[in-house]
């Protein structure tokens, strides 16, 4: 895998005057030294193809505007081991945003473009991890783990499984980080399966971030967010075919109990959100010119005259005057 982004800085052999002695280069690291008026910053990474470690310290004698270019989109995984402040990267092109406080750790998507962030004065040190997302395959992940529900995941669904700061357990954090200083950066070509591994690992400390809010996500939510969008997929298919239970069944839960929590979360069942969006569904055929039993066929019943009870009860009128 080839690392996709670069900082926008003068590349140097070795620093002016060096400011502040920096940690030990990583014994089998590619290491890059970059300089500018008020700024010194050294970049580590070492290539697994499938996974890239990388560390980044910085010196900033002034506040700094740095520039940071992507070629293509990526997912890091981002540990904000010091910085004097929180750090705001932001992107110009589709005006996003991401946030790095200091201390803590982030599972971010990173668009293809240039990036900004304004450093104040003071000293960083920001460890990550890139991970090339085409080389999740079901036989290293089991099906029901954060990393292959990530890569097999609608573009819709992937925002919620992106992952964020405030993990709590910082201990094990430092700990893998560890690790890869010590064990990772010590090139071996064994050392790819491991650190695959590695990574498994610590995307296992972030699956109960938000991305958004930097919150736990609460699962019965998530939950009843899934069954909802299942919902909306089963109204909005040619012929809508509702089943609550092949929904159940998919989540893995007992129908009962996910009535239960949809309830608490939406304020009604799952039959009453079907029944809410197949009327509409209904009213937007209807008067787009369709007869009562295409209408019928198309929502899910087989008997024109069920369908014209449904309706009736739903809106207090037959289809036909609706029409």
């Amino acid at each position: 895998m080839i690392k996709t982004f670069h900082f926008i800085l003068p590349q140097v052999t070795q620093f002016t005057r060096q400011v502040k002695a920096f940690s030990p280069k990583l014994p089998d690291s590619q290491l890059q030294r970059y300089e500018d008026a008020n700024i010194q910053l050294i970049e580590e990474y070492i290539d697994y193809h499938s996974v890239i470690f990388y560390r980044v310290q910085a010196q900033v004698q002034r506040t700094f505007h740095l520039s940071v270019q992507t070629n293509k989109s990526d997912y890091h995984l981002l540990y904000n081991r010091h910085s004097v402040s929180t750090i705001k990267i932001e992107h110009a092109a589709n005006n996003s945003h991401l946030q790095l406080p200091a201390g803590y750790d982030t599972y971010a998507y990173i668009p293809k473009g240039k990036m900004q962030t304004l450093l104040v004065q003071g000293e960083y040190l920001i460890y990550g991890v890139l991970v090339d997302i085409g080389y999740i395959r079901s036989p290293i992940f089991k099906e029901d783990h954060f990393l292959f529900k990530f890569s097999t995941a609608h573009l819709r669904d992937k925002k919620r499984l992106y992952q964020s700061a405030a993990w709590p357990i910082k201990e094990k954090t430092s700990y893998q980080l560890s690790r890869i200083e010590e064990h990772f950066f010590n090139y071996h070509k064994d050392n790819e399966a491991m650190a695959v591994k590695l990574v498994y690992d610590l995307f296992d400390i972030a699956i109960y971030k938000n991305f958004e809010h930097y919150e736990k996500i609460d699962p019965d939510q998530f939950l009843a967010e899934r069954a909802k969008r299942m919902i909306r997929d089963q109204v909005t298919q040619t012929f809508s075919t509702c089943s609550i239970q092949v929904i159940a069944d998919q989540l893995q839960i007992d129908i009962s109990k996910l009535d239960k929590l949809y309830k608490t979360v939406y304020g009604e069942t799952p039959r009453q959100t079907w029944n809410t969006l197949i009327i509409q569904k209904a009213k937007d055929l209807l008067l787009a010119g369709h007869s009562v039993k295409e209408v019928s066929n198309y929502c899910g019943y087989g008997s024109q005259q069920n369908f014209s009870a449904f309706f009736r009860k739903q809106t207090g009128i037959c289809p036909s005057a609706y029409k």
